[in-house]
């Protein structure tokens, strides 16, 4: 059984304050249903340092996505502002063409003078469009180049039913789907330096002139809320990516084409706390004994150290490491030469029959095998210790 499907309806109590969701018997609902019957087009939640699917709903279909390209553009930021290329107090003058986009904006006149931080602030907590080709001209020199970027960084991050064909997303050829966005939110939160913006829920920029509110209304009280954005367009509905952190776990929920932004909202907060509520990170500790050096059998060295080396953490359903059983399985001898990595263990962690986590162990260094230089050497070693 996958581990998905491992939630009960328990959580049916939660998702029948839905209006879209029926009442019905907690023996007869699954998952599975319960997502079919929550009015979206697309929904996926995740954990982001796995990447782990853990609810989905036609998670790869693809869609207009609105202002949520906006997002792209930010992370983009995020990396020339870390790297210095990019300063928060850096000035910016607005051309003739952010002062022609289409609300919602900030009303940016032609040759004014506005900061880099201003602008950030117009994209995570507002869905500013003069403020998006404002920023993608100041950093990449034109809007049309900082769409090949975005869609550069789309396919690095292997988003494969991505196409952005401006920086605001007001084009209908800017397309993604909920799986894709999802990943682009996972690396969305690596960046703290835009979280205090997208948790922002109102700001002022031009002077005062221009308030911003924050539509990811998540921000107002949902513990460890870290972003990211919401919006809506007649072709794309109502959507939102939600993303936040507990006990070091990021959970990421994205919903696209859904019918209205109360639902939208509510179901993004319900599957943040089924995600949060039914998986915990799971990383394993490995006792002394498994980590003892291995013999070697014609090799210069005696034995050699093996490690698991960074034991990346695994998604598992709450509670369950308690009942796993592990099996650890080690070579009780190596022959030379043994390569640097080269397996020689492997832990496993199972809970019923399902697999949930796997680690190899490795050697920790390289060692030759015996030549008769070597042995020659450690003879005239003994002998001038005799």
């Amino acid at each position: 059984m996958e581990l998905k499907k491992r939630i009960t309806i328990l959580f049916i109590s939660l998702a029948v304050l839905l209006s879209a969701v029926p009442r019905v018997s907690a023996e007869t609902v699954s998952v599975e249903e319960l997502l079919a019957a929550m009015p979206a087009k697309s929904i996926v939640a995740c954990e982001c340092t796995t990447g782990r699917v853990l609810m989905e709903k036609s998670a790869d279909e693809t869609v207009e996505i609105s202002h949520l390209a906006k997002l792209m553009l930010l992370l983009l930021a995020a990396e020339k502002l870390e790297s210095g290329e990019l300063h928060l107090e850096d000035t910016v003058t607005a051309s003739a063409k952010a002062n022609s986009m289409p609300a919602p904006q900030i009303w940016l006149d032609k040759n004014e003078k506005i900061s880099v931080e201003e602008l950030i602030k117009a994209l995570t907590v507002g869905n500013a469009n003069d403020a998006a080709v404002a920023l993608a001209e100041h950093i990449f020199g034109s809007a049309e180049a900082a769409v090949e970027q975005m869609n550069s960084k789309a396919e690095t991050l292997d988003m494969r039913s991505t196409t952005y064909a401006d920086v605001c997303g007001i084009n209908e050829r800017t397309l993604s789907t909920a799986e894709d966005t999802a990943k682009l939110a996972g690396e969305l939160v690596k960046h703290d330096i835009l979280t205090l913006y997208f948790t922002s829920r109102i700001e002022y920029v031009r002077g005062d002139k221009a308030e911003l509110v924050n539509l990811n209304r998540l921000v107002r009280n949902y513990k460890g809320i870290t972003g990211l954005k919401a919006c809506s367009s007649s072709a794309a509905g109502e959507c939102s990516v939600v993303t936040a952190r507990r006990r070091d776990m990021d959970i990421a929920v994205v919903i696209l084409g859904c019918d209205k932004r109360e639902n939208c909202d509510d179901m993004a907060k319900k599957l943040l706390d089924m995600c949060f509520d039914s998986y915990s990170l799971y990383t394993p500790e490995p006792d002394e004994k498994m980590l003892e050096k291995i013999p070697v059998k014609g090799g210069e060295k005696l034995a050699v150290k093996v490690t698991f080396g960074e034991l990346a953490p695994a998604v598992i359903p709450k509670g369950s490491s308690y009942s796993f059983d592990i099996d650890f399985e080690k070579e009780s001898e190596l022959t030379a030469p043994v390569k640097k990595g080269q397996v020689c263990g492997k832990l496993t962690c199972r809970f019923g029959e399902e697999e949930m986590y796997s680690a190899e162990l490795v050697a920790a260094e390289p060692v030759k095998q015996k030549s008769f230089p070597f042995c020659l050497k450690q003879l005239v070693v003994f002998l001038l210790k005799i």
